[in-house]
C-alpha cells in the first residue's frame, strides 16, 4: 500500500512546484515641488512642431522637411486648432510675403476666418515678415470640437515650372 501511495505523493509535490516570475518594488513615486506648473497646452500651431501637420487641412506644404520653421501655403490656408476657452481670444498669425512673388503680384489682399465667418481683410503693400492679430468673437468659438482657422490670398505667385504659391506661414492660433 505504502508503494501505491508513494508514488502518486511524489507526482501531486512535482505538480505543486511553480516558477514565479522575479518581482521588483514599485518605482518611486515623485509629487511636483510646489510652483512647478506643467507645460500649458498650446492653442498655437507653429511649423516646426513635429505635430503640425496634425492640424492641417488643406492648401498647406506637407513636403517640407520636419522641424522646417515655415511652409509654403496655397490659395486658402486652414488648420483646425481646439480653443481651450471662448473668453477674450484673438487669431494670431505670423507669416512672410516672399519679395520675389510680390514683384509678380503687386499688393495682395489677405482674409483671414475662424469657422468659416470672416474676422477681417487686409491688403497689404510691402513684402516680408507680417503679424496679424484680432480678437475672436467667443460665440465663434467652441471648446467642445476643433476650431479651423484660414487665411486665403487674392492672388498667386506663379513660378517658372507653373507651381502657384500664396504666403510663407510661420504659424497660427489662438492667444489670450
Amino acid at each position: 500500500m505504502l508503494l501505491r501511495i508513494l508514488p502518486l505523493t511524489l507526482l501531486l509535490l512535482l505538480c505543486s512546484c511553480a516558477h514565479y516570475p522575479e518581482s521588483y518594488p514599485p518605482p518611486e513615486q515623485r509629487h511636483s515641488e510646489p510652483g512647478e506648473n506643467p507645460a500649458p497646452l498650446s492653442m498655437m500651431v507653429t511649423m516646426s512642431d513635429m505635430e503640425a501637420p496634425l492640424h492641417f487641412v488643406k492648401d498647406i506644404d506637407l513636403e517640407a522637411p520636419a522641424g522646417t520653421i515655415w511652409r509654403w501655403v496655397g490659395p486658402q490656408a486652414t488648420l483646425k486648432v481646439l480653443a481651450l476657452s471662448t473668453q477674450k481670444l484673438k487669431l494670431s498669425v505670423d507669416f512672410s510675403l516672399w519679395p520675389t512673388a510680390f514683384e509678380q503680384t503687386g499688393p495682395v489682399e489677405l482674409t483671414f476666418s475662424v469657422n468659416e465667418q470672416q474676422l477681417d481683410k487686409v491688403r497689404y503693400t510691402t513684402p516680408g515678415s507680417k503679424h496679424f492679430e484680432k480678437p475672436v468673437p467667443s460665440d465663434w468659438l467652441t471648446t467642445d470640437t476643433d476650431s479651423t482657422i484660414s487665411i486665403a490670398i487674392d492672388k498667386m505667385f506663379v513660378g517658372e515650372d507653373g507651381k502657384k504659391f500664396g504666403f510663407i506661414l510661420s504659424s497660427a492660433g489662438f492667444v489670450q
